[in-house]
């Protein structure tokens, strides 16, 4: 099981301790490590009357230093063969919180997800490996250990936003096939992107498409016929699209929408179908 043997604590612990307390700050600052969450450039600046590039300084160099004071440290050894042989067992690349996930169940789920998070993260920094990027409004953290499987999971995530048709099976053994890779391998690589996403009934694909992302009456109506497969009468479409909004739409109101819309046909009494 995955970092069940590694004394991660005490690994940053001595790490930490070999700076001096403005540098251990920065650190810690940045990278979460205490009670207040990360802290940009600019707050940890503020806060030591530094700029935002001083900071950045400093934290690039008590990181180098860390990286000659611990790199032999069993522990950091532990931890670098096990986040090799992770990695490796996972395709070279994972999103960084599914990361924390997988370690912490080792750690018999007694970390705080996101504390773990940020813990790794800075290992991974100032042992210099595996890469870590991310972390924007486009891309979530990722680790990779191979520069080319990264580069690959964002061609992936890029034809997959511009593909028309909002088919994920289909797209999944396209993909699969071009890119020589097995579908959940694929699953993982897209999963580093912050416009893929999984819909209320566990639909994936791009964010923008309806069965990810309904945003209007009517395409929430149109995923729960898609979902149901068979004729539904309006009330019963009303009460399963109220299930995914917080917000409450009469039976009448659902019944305008599927009037107006001609994707929905009637075929009976006040029960309607998917137009084919």
């Amino acid at each position: 099981m995955v970092g069940v043997n590694i004394d991660i604590n005490g690994l940053i612990n001595e790490a930490l301790l070999t700076q001096d307390e403005r540098a251990k700050r920065i650190v810690m600052g940045r990278y979460g490590l205490g009670t207040s969450g990360r802290k940009t450039l600019a707050a940890l600046g503020g806060e030591y009357g530094l700029t935002r590039e001083r900071v950045r300084q400093i934290q690039a160099a008590a990181l180098e230093a860390i990286r000659g004071e611990i790199k032999e440290h069993k522990e950091a050894v532990k931890f670098l063969k096990a986040i090799e042989g992770y990695l490796k067992d996972v395709g070279h690349l994972r999103r960084g919180d599914l990361i924390a996930k997988d370690f912490n169940i080792g750690f018999g789920g007694k970390e705080d997800t996101e504390a773990l998070s940020n813990k790794l993260h800075f290992l991974a920094d100032a042992l210099g490996w595996p890469f870590v990027e991310g972390g924007n409004e486009d891309w979530h953290v990722v680790w990779y250990s191979k520069k080319d499987v990264y580069d690959t999971a964002k061609k992936l995530v890029g034809e997959l936003l511009k593909t028309k048709e909002q088919d994920f099976d289909k797209f999944l053994k396209s993909a699969s096939g071009k890119f020589r890779l097995p579908e959940p391998q694929i699953v993982n690589h897209l999963l580093i992107s912050k416009r893929f996403g999984i819909g209320p009934y566990g639909d994936m694909g791009a964010d923008h498409w309806v069965r990810v992302n309904p945003k209007t009456v009517r395409d929430k109506i149109y995923i729960v016929l898609d979902k149901s497969k068979e004729p539904m009468h309006f009330t019963e479409i009303a009460a399963n699209v109220n299930s995914l909004s917080g917000k409450k739409r009469a039976a009448a109101t659902v019944h305008n929408e599927l009037i107006k819309d001609p994707r929905f046909v009637l075929v009976g009494r006040g029960t309607y179908a998917i137009n084919v």
